[in-house]
């Protein structure tokens, strides 16, 4: 029982890690000596902390850096900013912004010649891919990017992208080739001492041994996979393992003790609203109840299963169509600079034809009329009358290049009238896509279902004593200070006062109460009246909602 709570209350303390290096930052932001081009590389240092941890600060602060980056001019942080705000897109599943600034960002590595930055770009562009389902496209990406992190000698970028690999083949149920990824993974982030990375593989591998029925591999990974996820502050990683443990339980018959992890998982995923998260909790709840023998609770989980798979097939199906669009766009765009490039080429040419052959023709007449002159005076009319006339050919020439040069700078304009338009439609595209996303989440009808209330139904164990003191330790790590603040507040309040006011913290029910109390529910109802009294409240007040404003300080 210790060893459960222990394993549940590490992923409510989870965000208390990684925020160290956040808070230096922040400190170091507040400097008002900071120069400009450091500033920008703080903020961005910023963004890449909060990927793992809140997507929406990611992209503010690397948008922040982003414009301070193009007023300095400074095209290191340009590219890095795109990075950033990309892979943060990424995470919120937005791949056609993703794709928009991990594009550009790329462009300026390769402008710079930022090999490492360059191979980064590839790595996440590769990530955007495999999440829509484009699995050639992505593991073609993975490879060019493994090329140069090999030349670079980044083993621990080469260890990551060999994960991202391993994901594509899970998703394609080649467990072997997987297998041999993530075991090479593990073994460079191992010797890298890389947190995230390790957390990473291990989550992997839990999966992959749970799929080969592996259960004790796959129990060791993942508890492996929460202490690291948890040092490195890994909030996606966290509801992973915790539908993988769940899953585990299951297949173990270790019902009760499943229900829980799932039940949380399903809690944090709707928190974060991580669509595919809630998916598999769902799915692993479903499946839980009907091994249980529970029909009519698999079958609503069941339901709540479907809805939701169907919002994601549309989302995703929304999602593969923005970046083949973008990438559609990217080709013409490609193409047109081509052509505007060869255009241009052509141009250069027939101009310096043209100012060849004016030079040649005018250099011929000097010849000429020097030479008629030496030859005979009389024939000053003669010379007269041909260098007449190369000063009409060569005002011909200078007409027909500047007539040339009318012709060219129509077609500029051309251009960017196109291109311009090219713009106009990328906004377009852009506003009915967020327009479809706002339609697409509002969903009438279906979002109560989303947030059905989760029975938790647990037995009473014995030595309750014992194990209400290893619940008070958790509860207090995640409650701090809650019952030493009720006991200074009210310190008529009894031991038995107390666990009955914890457990009403926790918004548990009477039957629930009593369960855990091992008493009945009258003597649980009697004892909260008990405590009402000595917290003298009055009649219309909510317990659980003045243990609330008790604990907030109020």
């Amino acid at each position: 029982m210790r060893a459960i709570l222990y394993f549940l209350i590490c992923f409510s303390l989870i965000d208390l890690y990684g925020q160290k290096d956040i808070d230096s930052l922040h400190l170091l932001l507040e400097q008002k000596d900071l120069s400009d081009k450091v500033r920008t590389d703080v903020l961005n240092d910023l963004g890449y902390e909060y990927w793992i941890i809140d997507t929406k600060k990611s992209i503010e602060y690397g948008g922040d850096a982003l414009e301070l980056a193009k007023k300095l001019s400074y095209k290191s942080g340009i590219a890095r900013s795109g990075r950033v705000i990309g892979v943060a897109y990424w995470a919120q599943g937005n791949p056609k912004q993703a794709l928009e600034n991990l594009t550009s960002s790329q462009a300026v590595y390769e402008s710079i010649g930022n090999n490492e930055g360059l191979a980064n770009c590839l790595l996440n562009t590769g990530m955007v891919y495999a999440d829509i389902k484009e699995y050639t496209k992505a593991e073609e990406l993975y490879e060019k990017a493994i090329e140069k992190f090999t030349i670079l000698n980044l083993k621990g970028r080469i260890a990551t992208t060999y994960t991202k690999m391993a994901d594509i083949f899970l998703a394609q149920n080649n467990l072997y080739d997987a297998k041999e990824f993530l075991d090479n993974a593990l073994s460079i982030h191992s010797e890298n001492d890389f947190t995230y990375g390790r957390s990473e593989v291990h989550n992997r591998l839990g999966r992959l041994f749970i799929e080969e029925g592996e259960l004790e591999q796959a129990e060791y990974h993942i508890r492996q996979s929460t202490i690291l996820g948890k040092e490195a502050g890994d909030e996606d990683g966290k509801i992973s393992n915790l539908i993988l443990f769940g899953e585990l339980l299951r297949l173990k018959n270790e019902f009760e003790t499943s229900e829980i992890h799932l039940n949380l998982a399903l809690v944090e995923a709707n928190k974060k609203d991580l669509k595919k998260y809630r998916l598999a909790a769902l799915r692993e709840l479903q499946l839980l109840k009907k091994q249980q023998g529970e029909f009519a609770e698999s079958l609503n989980y069941y339901d709540d299963y479907i809805v939701l798979k169907d919002s994601i097939y549309n989302t995703d199906k929304s999602k593969q169509i923005a970046a083949i669009e973008f990438s559609n766009e990217l080709q013409e765009k490609d193409r047109q600079l081509r052509y505007l490039n060869e255009s241009k080429k052509a141009d250069t040419y027939i101009k310096w034809l043209l100012i060849t052959g004016i030079s040649i023709i005018s250099l011929l007449s000097f010849f000429l009329i020097k030479s008629l002159r030496s030859k005979n005076k009389n024939q000053q009319k003669l010379l007269t009358s041909i260098a007449d006339l190369n000063k009409k050919e060569l005002e011909n020439q200078r007409l027909k290049q500047i007539d040339l040069e009318n012709q060219l700078h129509f077609k500029n304009k051309e251009l960017t009238s196109y291109a311009l338009n090219f713009v106009q439609k990328n906004e377009l595209l852009e506003n009915l896509y967020s327009k479809l996303k706002e339609v697409r989440e509002a969903t009438p009808g279906n979002q109560i279902k989303y947030l059905k209330e989760i029975e938790h139904t647990i037995k009473q164990h014995k030595n309750l004593e014992r194990d209400w003191e290893d619940f008070k330790v958790h509860f207090e790590q995640v409650h701090s200070d809650f019952l030493k603040i009720l006991k200074d507040k009210y310190p008529e309040l009894s031991g038995n006062d107390l666990k009955v006011a914890a457990l009403t913290r926790l918004n548990l029910s009477i039957k629930e109460t009593s369960g855990i109390l091992g008493i009945s529910p009258e003597s649980a109802k009697t004892a909260r009246y008990r405590l009402r009294k000595k917290l003298k409240m009055s009649q219309e007040e909510d317990l659980f909602s003045f243990l609330s404003e008790v604990e907030k300080g109020d």
